[in-house]
């Protein structure tokens, strides 16, 4: 990409939550919880990991894949150095990060100590490229399916009448670490539906639908968001009606994930879904679907920043609806499917549950 593109070199930033560590981690191997960093990675020539003071260096020893690393407070002038090492002070380098998070300060920093640099925004392209995954991620992508698999199975036991919520989801925090997860959340929501929080001391009643999101990064550091639906009885009909509704838009959307289909394709799929039940979701932001892998949000975002699918894409998919009753929203908001699918030539396939199902507990 770089080569096609006229880059001598990259700069990769990123910021350390959830959402942005994903970068400088692809190229770096380093996982972030704090902070910022960037990776100076040159076409030619061994990379350089700069950090901020508040995460450091400790944990760039452990891998083995880059090995020059400084921490500053001046990051523009340590990536001024390291180019000037590598003969691209003039150079044309790429900035991955500048159009969503690279902090202006840090921008301007580049650019004064290194003025005859030719800094272009390479965040698309360089998104672009870790957006097909390779054998080794869709191993590591599953491994993080393969837990919250357990982690779900494990918490049946756990969600009855007259326990809290936070008991309910410390119990998959534990089991998520337990398994070896690096990181993630876990939110639940009942009837009413107001809103998935993280477990209040609000007590499970027997007539509750409960709704459990799981939203954890693997050992390797690869996501997986899924969502499963309880009740101790079984749903009324208005309410297995609108379970209905979420199964088939959920298949219909995952039908639509093939190689070289528009990514806008799955939202034209979950609409036809729709109206057949006179529901709708004109007018929503929410992402029915986004991209995932060592970023809990990746690349395509849908709707937002659409992307040709092309094999070996991973898709997280929760068809967004829209309530335009507030009773309607409460009985049924919180319940929604969630998964991650692998786009593939031989069809796509989901990674977590092969097929949903309203589980009733005993």
């Amino acid at each position: 990409m770089m080569a096609s593109n006229g880059l001598d070199a990259l700069v990769i930033s990123s910021r350390g939550d959830e959402f942005m560590r994903g970068r400088v981690q692809y190229v770096s191997d380093v996982f972030q919880w704090a902070g910022w960093s960037f990776v100076v990675l040159p076409i030619e020539g061994e990379g350089s990991f700069i950090a901020d003071p508040l995460w450091g260096l400790a944990r760039v020893p452990l891998v083995d894949w880059i090995h020059d690393m400084k921490t500053t407070h001046d990051p523009g002038a340590e990536i001024a150095a390291i180019l000037g090492r590598h003969g691209l002070a003039k150079g044309s380098v790429g900035l991955v990060g500048w159009s969503d998070i690279t902090a202006a300060a840090h921008v301007d920093g580049i650019q004064r100590a290194c003025p005859g640099i030719g800094l272009v925004d390479a965040t698309d392209l360089f998104d672009d490229v870790r957006a097909i995954k390779s054998a080794e991620e869709i191993t590591n992508l599953e491994e993080t399916s393969n837990i919250i698999r357990r982690v779900f199975r494990a918490l049946e036991a756990e969600i009855r009448p007259g326990v809290t919520e936070r008991q309910v989801l410390s119990q998959a925090h534990r089991l998520c670490r337990q398994f070896g997860a690096l990181d993630g959340i876990a939110q639940m929501s009942r009837t009413p539906f107001r809103a998935y929080t993280f477990g209040t001391e609000g007590v499970i009643e027997a007539d509750d639908i409960i709704a459990v999101d799981l939203e954890w990064g693997g050992p390797s550091g690869y996501w997986a968001e899924v969502r499963r639906v309880y009740s101790f009885r079984k749903p009324t009909t208005k309410e297995e009606l609108f379970w209905q509704s979420r199964v088939e838009s959920f298949e219909a959307c995952v039908a639509a994930m093939t190689p070289g289909a528009d990514s806008k394709d799955i939202l034209t799929a979950r609409d036809a879904v729709y109206r057949e039940y006179g529901q709708t979701a004109e007018g929503l932001l929410a992402y029915t679907a986004h991209g995932i892998g060592i970023d809990s949000l990746e690349p395509p975002w849908v709707p937002g920043k659409d992307r040709t699918l092309r094999e070996n894409m991973v898709i997280n998919l929760h068809p967004a609806i829209r309530f335009d009753d507030p009773s309607e929203a409460m009985a049924f908001g919180g319940i929604v499917i969630s998964d991650n699918v692998l786009v593939s030539n031989e069809g796509p396939r989901r990674l977590t549950d092969q097929e949903d199902h309203w589980i009733l507990l005993d």
